[in-house]
């Protein structure tokens, strides 16, 4: 939700080149240099309060959507056929199909060149800048930015859910496509150690914070983690570095917490969905052997604790569906009429669940 994303998934930033050392400094930039510099209020040099510095507001949901829908159509218009010209049009072609629907659609990030080409997009299903439940949905292995069809869909359901469960409340979920998460071919070597986590929880960290400064009202807003997207998110949260930024995480169809041995460490509510039938979580019986490996050899493999163990101290969530045992199951928790997107909408709605 901030700023665009670098080659290597950070944000593109930087100042100006540094003056040469040693250069006098002429009289102009002198009195630059003092009136940049941050005095007392009692010996400002007689500025009136008028004209005091003031931080800017970041830009709202709505601001952005209009702006980033102008860039989306521009691009368009100018790229030639191919892979990235497809990757656009899946964009355009989801927010025309979500927009048709009657809710509000906002485009709140857009980065097409982000992560090597995979591309970064976050798109607000309800209205960002007055919802009071937030959700932000964080998915996991194989998603870029084409994938905004299946990770939006996800998005709605949730959003539709929350509604029936406090119609009376505004509430948008977030389609979170921020981070470069493992795809490709490499995508199963990347998913056996936690780097791309890593990289995904700073962005995520980011956004976050973005959000909390374009939303000082402090709604009620609940992070998604599905699959290795729940890896990033409990990552993003080590420490109790969302506390207090983030009201409750749920962490679905999970392989691996990171770095969180327990969910004390988050600092807020956590609840834990798995579909006995998900091989996915799987992944975090290897746990064992991963802390091995960093103890004798200082080797990097596995994804963390799991946090549907009991001893994690999670508070379960029913998740059994009718799939059966394979990869249906690991993508149903938000299908239409699951146990488990009611009681995601419970939670992000407050129903039963203290702040």
């Amino acid at each position: 939700m901030g700023g665009p994303r670098g080659p290597r998934g950070g944000r593109a930033g930087g100042g100006a080149g540094a003056r040469r050392g040693g250069d006098p400094l002429r009289g102009g930039e002198l009195a630059a240099r003092l009136a940049a510099i941050d005095l007392p209020e009692a010996v400002r040099f007689g500025a009136p309060s008028s004209t005091e510095r003031i931080p800017a507001l970041p830009k709202s949901a709505a601001q952005r959507d209009r702006e980033n829908r102008e860039r989306l159509a521009a691009d368009l218009r100018n790229a030639p056929p191919g892979a990235r010209r497809t990757m656009l049009e899946a964009i355009d072609a989801r927010l025309r199909e979500l927009g048709r629907g009657g809710e509000t659609v906002q485009l709140v990030e857009y980065d097409p060149s982000a992560f090597g080409g995979d591309g970064a997009v976050v798109v607000a299903i309800g209205d960002l800048d007055a919802a009071r439940n937030i959700g932000v949905i964080v998915p996991g292995m194989g998603t870029t930015a084409a994938s905004v069809g299946s990770v939006t869909r996800d998005a709605a359901r949730l959003q539709a859910a929350a509604r029936r469960a406090d119609p009376l409340t505004a509430t948008a979920t977030v389609a979170w496509i921020g981070y470069d998460a493992p795809s490709g071919r490499g995508a199963v070597a990347q998913v056996l150690t936690g780097a791309h986590a890593r990289r995904g929880a700073a962005e995520l960290c980011a956004d976050l914070a973005d959000l909390a400064r374009m939303r000082p009202d402090d709604p009620r807003v609940v992070v998604f983690g599905h699959s290795y997207g729940s890896t990033t998110a409990a990552t993003a949260g080590a420490g109790g570095a969302l506390a207090g930024t983030v009201d409750a995480m749920v962490l679905l169809g999970s392989p691996g917490a990171g770095p969180v041995r327990s969910a004390a460490e988050l600092g807020m509510p956590v609840h834990v969905a798995r579909d006995p039938d998900d091989p996915v979580p799987l992944v975090g019986l290897t746990d064992g052997a991963a802390q091995e490996l960093r103890r004798r050899f200082g080797v990097e493999l596995g994804l963390g604790t799991d946090p549907a163990s009991p001893s994690f101290g999670a508070e379960r969530i029913e998740a059994d569906g009718a799939a059966g045992f394979g990869f249906g199951s690991h993508s149903g928790y938000f299908a239409e009429g699951s146990r488990s997107l009611e009681s995601f909408a419970r939670i992000l709605t407050g129903a039963g669940h203290a702040r």
